[in-house]
Protein backbone atom coordinates (compact mmCIF):
# COMPACT_ATOMS: atom_id res chain seq x y z
CA UNK A 1 0.00 0.00 0.00
CA UNK A 2 1.46 3.21 -0.77
CA UNK A 3 1.00 6.34 1.03
CA UNK A 4 -1.00 9.86 0.16
CA UNK A 5 1.04 12.64 -0.49
CA UNK A 6 -0.70 14.14 2.83
CA UNK A 7 0.47 11.01 4.27
CA UNK A 8 3.99 11.51 3.28
CA UNK A 9 3.83 15.09 4.22
CA UNK A 10 2.70 14.58 7.58
CA UNK A 11 5.57 11.83 8.44
CA UNK A 12 8.05 13.76 7.10
CA UNK A 13 7.01 16.65 9.47
CA UNK A 14 6.91 14.77 12.23
CA UNK A 15 10.15 13.08 11.35
CA UNK A 16 11.93 16.26 10.95
CA UNK A 17 10.90 17.95 13.57
CA UNK A 18 11.84 14.29 16.21
CA UNK A 19 15.38 14.55 14.35
CA UNK A 20 15.44 18.66 15.48
CA UNK A 21 14.31 17.70 18.93
CA UNK A 22 17.11 15.19 19.23
CA UNK A 23 19.76 17.33 17.95
CA UNK A 24 18.73 19.68 20.93
CA UNK A 25 18.63 17.10 23.32
CA UNK A 26 21.89 15.88 22.22
CA UNK A 27 23.27 19.14 22.22
CA UNK A 28 22.20 20.38 25.80
CA UNK A 29 23.30 17.09 27.07
CA UNK A 30 27.08 17.29 25.11
CA UNK A 31 27.27 20.71 26.94
CA UNK A 32 26.54 19.26 30.40
CA UNK A 33 29.19 18.93 32.94
CA UNK A 34 27.32 16.31 34.77
CA UNK A 35 27.51 13.99 31.98
CA UNK A 36 31.49 14.13 30.68
CA UNK A 37 31.99 10.58 29.25
CA UNK A 38 30.52 10.18 26.16
CA UNK A 39 30.71 13.72 25.05
CA UNK A 40 31.69 13.17 21.26
CA UNK A 41 29.12 10.59 20.53
CA UNK A 42 26.36 13.26 21.61
CA UNK A 43 27.96 15.54 19.37
CA UNK A 44 27.69 13.32 16.56
CA UNK A 45 24.56 12.62 17.34
CA UNK A 46 23.57 16.31 17.64
CA UNK A 47 25.36 16.81 14.62
CA UNK A 48 23.77 13.80 12.36
CA UNK A 49 20.55 14.22 13.63
CA UNK A 50 20.48 18.07 13.28
CA UNK A 51 20.76 17.61 9.12
CA UNK A 52 18.64 14.60 8.96
CA UNK A 53 16.02 16.82 10.80
CA UNK A 54 16.96 19.55 8.20
CA UNK A 55 17.27 16.56 4.84
CA UNK A 56 13.26 15.36 5.74
CA UNK A 57 12.10 18.99 6.21
CA UNK A 58 13.77 19.75 2.98
CA UNK A 59 11.61 16.67 1.44
CA UNK A 60 8.33 17.93 3.26
CA UNK A 61 8.42 21.43 1.94
CA UNK A 62 8.64 20.19 -1.67
CA UNK A 63 5.75 17.38 -1.20
CA UNK A 64 3.82 20.34 -0.56
CA UNK A 65 4.52 21.59 -4.06
CA UNK A 66 3.03 18.28 -5.18
CA UNK A 67 0.08 17.94 -2.75
CA UNK A 68 -3.26 17.20 -4.94
CA UNK A 69 -5.60 18.49 -2.04
CA UNK A 70 -3.22 21.67 -1.35
CA UNK A 71 -0.65 22.88 -3.04
CA UNK A 72 1.79 24.99 -2.25
CA UNK A 73 3.57 27.31 -4.37
CA UNK A 74 7.44 28.10 -4.25
CA UNK A 75 6.47 31.46 -2.99
CA UNK A 76 4.05 30.46 -0.66
CA UNK A 77 6.51 28.43 0.77
CA UNK A 78 9.55 30.76 1.16
CA UNK A 79 7.99 33.81 2.14
CA UNK A 80 6.76 32.99 5.86
CA UNK A 81 2.65 34.14 6.10
CA UNK A 82 1.72 34.10 2.29
CA UNK A 83 0.08 30.54 2.03
CA UNK A 84 -3.31 30.46 1.21
CA UNK A 85 -3.42 27.71 3.91
CA UNK A 86 -3.35 28.36 7.28
CA UNK A 87 -1.40 31.30 6.62
CA UNK A 88 -0.03 31.54 10.23
CA UNK A 89 0.79 28.28 10.61
CA UNK A 90 2.34 27.71 7.50
CA UNK A 91 4.69 31.33 8.10
CA UNK A 92 5.38 30.18 11.57
CA UNK A 93 6.95 26.32 10.26
CA UNK A 94 8.74 28.78 7.12
CA UNK A 95 10.43 30.89 10.36
CA UNK A 96 10.99 27.65 11.98
CA UNK A 97 12.78 26.18 8.82
CA UNK A 98 15.18 29.50 8.39
CA UNK A 99 15.99 29.80 12.02
CA UNK A 100 16.99 25.62 11.44
CA UNK A 101 19.02 26.77 8.64
CA UNK A 102 20.62 29.49 9.76
CA UNK A 103 22.14 27.47 12.89
CA UNK A 104 23.34 24.83 10.70
CA UNK A 105 24.80 27.09 8.33
CA UNK A 106 26.69 28.69 11.11
CA UNK A 107 27.15 25.80 12.94
CA UNK A 108 28.76 23.34 10.41
CA UNK A 109 29.62 25.84 7.41
CA UNK A 110 30.55 29.16 8.99
CA UNK A 111 31.68 28.71 12.05
CA UNK A 112 35.48 28.77 11.44
CA UNK A 113 34.67 32.34 10.03
CA UNK A 114 32.63 33.77 13.14
CA UNK A 115 33.78 34.94 16.63
CA UNK A 116 32.54 32.53 19.56
CA UNK A 117 30.43 34.88 20.87
CA UNK A 118 28.26 35.39 17.65
CA UNK A 119 27.85 31.86 16.82
CA UNK A 120 26.87 30.98 20.22
CA UNK A 121 23.73 33.71 20.16
CA UNK A 122 23.33 32.32 16.69
CA UNK A 123 23.18 29.19 17.93
CA UNK A 124 20.75 29.05 20.24
CA UNK A 125 18.30 30.19 17.74
CA UNK A 126 17.30 26.86 17.60
CA UNK A 127 15.23 27.15 20.40
CA UNK A 128 12.25 29.27 19.16
CA UNK A 129 12.77 27.62 15.91
CA UNK A 130 12.33 24.33 17.51
CA UNK A 131 8.83 25.90 19.49
CA UNK A 132 7.34 27.34 16.32
CA UNK A 133 8.09 23.88 14.72
CA UNK A 134 6.30 22.41 17.08
CA UNK A 135 3.38 25.02 17.72
CA UNK A 136 3.38 24.54 13.54
CA UNK A 137 2.80 20.55 13.73
CA UNK A 138 0.67 20.79 16.12
CA UNK A 139 -2.00 23.41 15.46
CA UNK A 140 -1.74 22.59 11.43
CA UNK A 141 -1.59 18.78 11.37
CA UNK A 142 -5.05 17.58 11.05
CA UNK A 143 -4.44 14.38 13.08
CA UNK A 144 -2.71 15.95 16.23
CA UNK A 145 -6.04 15.41 18.17
CA UNK A 146 -5.01 11.79 17.92
CA UNK A 147 -3.56 10.46 21.05
CA UNK A 148 -0.48 8.93 19.70
CA UNK A 149 0.70 12.17 18.06
CA UNK A 150 -0.75 14.27 21.12
CA UNK A 151 2.01 11.42 23.20
CA UNK A 152 4.50 12.00 20.75
CA UNK A 153 4.34 15.98 20.96
CA UNK A 154 4.20 16.06 24.74
CA UNK A 155 7.08 13.37 24.98
CA UNK A 156 9.19 15.61 23.17
CA UNK A 157 8.31 18.46 24.72
CA UNK A 158 9.06 16.87 28.52
CA UNK A 159 12.37 15.48 26.91
CA UNK A 160 13.62 19.01 25.80
CA UNK A 161 12.67 20.51 28.84
CA UNK A 162 14.59 17.58 30.83
CA UNK A 163 17.70 18.32 28.82
CA UNK A 164 17.72 22.14 29.26
CA UNK A 165 17.04 21.31 33.34
CA UNK A 166 20.06 19.23 33.65
CA UNK A 167 22.09 21.54 31.26
CA UNK A 168 21.10 24.73 33.66
CA UNK A 169 21.66 22.91 36.67
CA UNK A 170 25.29 21.77 35.39
CA UNK A 171 26.01 25.12 34.29
CA UNK A 172 25.15 26.27 38.06
CA UNK A 173 26.95 23.90 39.65
CA UNK A 174 30.21 24.38 37.41
CA UNK A 175 29.96 28.06 38.42
CA UNK A 176 29.37 27.66 41.65
CA UNK A 177 32.68 24.78 41.82
CA UNK A 178 34.59 27.61 39.93
CA UNK A 179 33.73 29.92 43.02
CA UNK A 180 34.80 27.98 45.45
CA UNK A 181 37.92 26.96 43.79
CA UNK A 182 39.12 31.00 43.53
CA UNK A 183 38.10 31.45 47.01
CA UNK A 184 40.13 28.47 48.35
Amino acid sequence: MLFSTWEWIRLLGLLSYFYFSMSIFFGLLRKSSTLKSNKNLYFQLHQMSGWMGFITVIVHLLLLMIDQYEPYTISEIVLPFSANYQALLSGLGTIAFYLFLIVLLTSDIWINKMNFSLWKKMHFLVLPAWILSLIHGLFIGTDSNQMLVILFYSSTVMVIITALLVRLMSDGFKKKDQKQGVSK
